[in-house]
């Protein structure tokens, strides 16, 4: 009777402990660490996606200010182009002036030189007249002369006046002679400031036809810089969007990852308090009853569970029926295991099926195998006794959860372990 009891006992006990054990495993499936880490990972790229947006945002701004320095150079050249046209427009028109008035002044001058030709030439030909009047007098002899005379003093005086007006006509020619040089002078003088203000003109018309094409290009490429920085403008103020919504995106995403921890860390405190109970019971059940051993002396491998969750033979290994060459035993991760007889440690390895692995030779051909280890409670080469710790449970290699993948093997081959086992 005590016996059976005892096995409800152990049958209830093990009923409570398979619940938090399925609690457990629904912790290490860790939907929500997927959950946060999915989440870190979409806020780590948002943050690359921001720090790459900011520089194109320094190199767009970068732009804009280069642009804007460089419109207000060329506004500013356009100003002084249009202070210097104006000015040599001013200098244009007075030299245009100038030369009109040097235009007049030589035509003047001509006027000027040409009626002092004239009268010259017209004296000159009087003068000529009268002298070849005189000299046509009949060639007579003083003594003739001054008896058609009538008298000394008539024929003194004639010769006289005949002298008077000779000289009078020299001097005159001589008179209007320095007058037609003078004013050929003044008519090379008048040609030569009309020559030198047509050049100025010329000179003057060509510098602001100079910088009017200045003024004109400067105006384009004003016009052009400000096309170019209407363009920039649009394009800093994309970038400031797109920094903008990313931004947004970076703090919504930061707020799911808070809350996600947080939800994490619920969850972790409720696992590990459902791991700490977990870890009481089967405490208390090793505690209660010493380690089962088998009439052949073989311990069993994990003291704090007695629960075995796959069974040696075929089944369904990750949707495909395969040949399970031991027994599964779920337990806490962290949990003892011990080895099933004395033995020496042939390896402690790894794969990527089996994960952290323990392999012990008991001599006679006989070999036990322990997988999925969290760690390793021995090493290599180490004589270990039944019932000495080797190692704890883990969920590493190809696993689905925390459990002891437990082998014998004989000669060889694997062996069904409960045929050597004692719950």
């Amino acid at each position: 009777m005590i016996s059976k009891n005892r096995s409800i006992s152990t049958i209830l006990l093990g009923m409570v402990c398979l619940g938090l054990c399925l609690v457990l495993l629904g912790g290490y499936a860790t939907p929500l660490l997927a959950s946060s880490g999915k989440t870190s990972k979409q806020l780590k790229e948002a943050q690359d996606r921001a720090a790459s947006i900011k520089k194109e945002v320094s190199l767009a701004q970068a732009e804009l200010d280069e642009l804007q320095s460089a419109a207000k150079e060329k506004s500013d050249k356009l100003a002084w182009l249009e202070e210097r046209t104006q000015e040599q427009q001013e200098a244009y028109e007075e030299t245009l002036t100038r030369k009109n008035n040097a235009l007049l002044v030589m035509e003047h001058t001509s006027n000027d030189y040409e009626a002092a030709v004239q009268e010259f030439e017209d004296q000159k030909q009087a003068y000529g007249e009268r002298l070849a009047l005189m000299y046509q007098l009949p060639k007579e002899s003083i003594f003739e002369a001054l008896l058609s005379s009538g008298d000394l003093q008539s024929y003194f005086s004639t010769n006289r006046l005949i002298r008077i007006i000779s000289d009078t006509d020299e001097l005159m020619l001589a008179r209007l002679q320095e007058a037609e040089a003078y004013a050929a002078e003044m008519k090379v003088q008048a040609e030569d400031s009309y020559e030198d203000m047509q050049r100025l003109v010329k000179e003057a018309d060509e510098l602001l036809a100079e910088i009017k094409a200045d003024r004109d290009i400067s105006a384009e490429e004003l016009k052009a810089a400000s096309s170019k920085i209407s363009e920039a403008e649009k394009e800093s103020l994309a970038w400031a969007e797109e920094m903008k919504k990313a931004e947004q995106e970076i703090a919504s995403l930061q707020e799911k990852y808070k809350k996600e921890l947080a939800a994490e860390e619920a969850s972790r405190k409720a696992e590990e308090e459902a791991r700490k109970k977990a870890a009481q019971l089967a405490k208390d059940k090793s505690e209660s009853s010493s380690p089962s051993v088998s009439k052949s002396g073989w311990v069993w491998p994990v003291p704090s569970s007695s629960r075995i969750s796959s069974y040696y033979g075929y089944r369904l290994i990750f949707g495909a029926r395969q040949f399970h060459r031991g027994i599964d035993i779920p337990a806490p991760s962290g949990n003892k295991i011990v080895s099933t007889k004395s033995g020496v440690v042939l390896k402690c390895s790894s794969s990527k099926n089996e994960g952290n692995y323990v392999t012990i030779d008991h001599g006679n051909g006989i070999l036990s195998k322990y997988k999925h280890l969290s760690r390793y409670g021995c090493s290599s080469g180490q004589r270990v006794s039944a019932g000495q710790v080797i190692g704890y449970i883990g969920n590493t290699g190809r696993s689905t959860g925390p459990h002891l993948h437990f082998e014998i093997i004989i000669n060889g081959k694997n062996v069904d372990p409960l045929k050597y086992l004692r719950r």
